[in-house]
Order: C-alpha cells, then structure tokens, then sequence
C-alpha cells in the first residue's frame, strides 16, 4: 500500500459533533501538525491548539496498520480556552495513508465523560474512548 500523504504537515480540524457527555467547548476549532518517517515508520503528532489557545500537546503512535493512528499519554490537563476552564483527558488523532482522511477526538473532564469528535469520526477506537 502506498500512502498519498506528506511526512510532515499542519492542519485544523473542528470538532462539530459529541458523541458521549454535554459538549465542553462549541465547535472548537483544533490545530494539528505531525512530522512522520515513512523509512523508519516513526513519528509524533502535537494537537498545537484549540481556539487559539497553545498547548503543543504530544500524541504518540498507535501503530495501527493503514493509518498515522496518535494519542496523548497525559494526565488530565487542565486549561483556559476562551475563558472557560476545561479539562483534556485524552486526544486522538487518525490520518488515513491513503486517502489522506483526517479525524480527531478529544476526551473532556477529570474522567473523560464527555467526547467531541470531527464530523467524520465514526466509531474508531471504541475500546480507547469508553
């Protein structure tokens, strides 16, 4: 399979819609980059912002067949964006090698009770946001 996409890129995605829990933020408008070498099959993503606010938070491989697949590995941060306090709990992120599709989650609150997705998210990895 011969992936159709960069090794490095920045991009927005907006989470328009809520899949589990009371929204946190409306549409919040996320800033993604990742830098990826395809010889070595090693990578980071960073969710750069949301709503203009910095975070620069690390997403690490998946390593899922097909995908640039990332998630965060931190503890509940919390943060405020556009003068409202929140909590990130965990961020996903998937680029589809072929297509270049892109899709993201970000889990809210101390416990990760509510989730906000791109429009395209369906139910890629049940078993990480449950």
């Amino acid at each position: 399979m011969e992936n159709k996409i960069p090794s490095k890129v920045k991009f927005n995605l907006t989470l328009g819609q809520t899949i589990k829990g009371t929204p946190v933020l409306t549409n919040p408008d996320c800033s993604f980059s990742y830098d990826w070498d395809f010889s070595k099959n090693m990578g980071l993503a960073l969710l750069e912002s949301i709503e203009n606010t910095e975070l620069n938070l690390t997403l690490h491989p998946l390593g899922i067949a097909g995908v640039l697949a990332f998630m965060s590995d931190i503890s509940p941060l919390s943060v405020t964006i556009d003068g409202k306090d929140v909590v990130i709990f965990r961020v996903i992120l998937d680029i589809d090698l072929v297509s270049g599709t892109k899709k993201a989650a970000i889990m809210f609150n101390q416990d990760g009770s509510t989730i906000q997705t791109t429009d395209n998210w369906e139910n890629e990895h049940a078993n990480l946001i449950s």
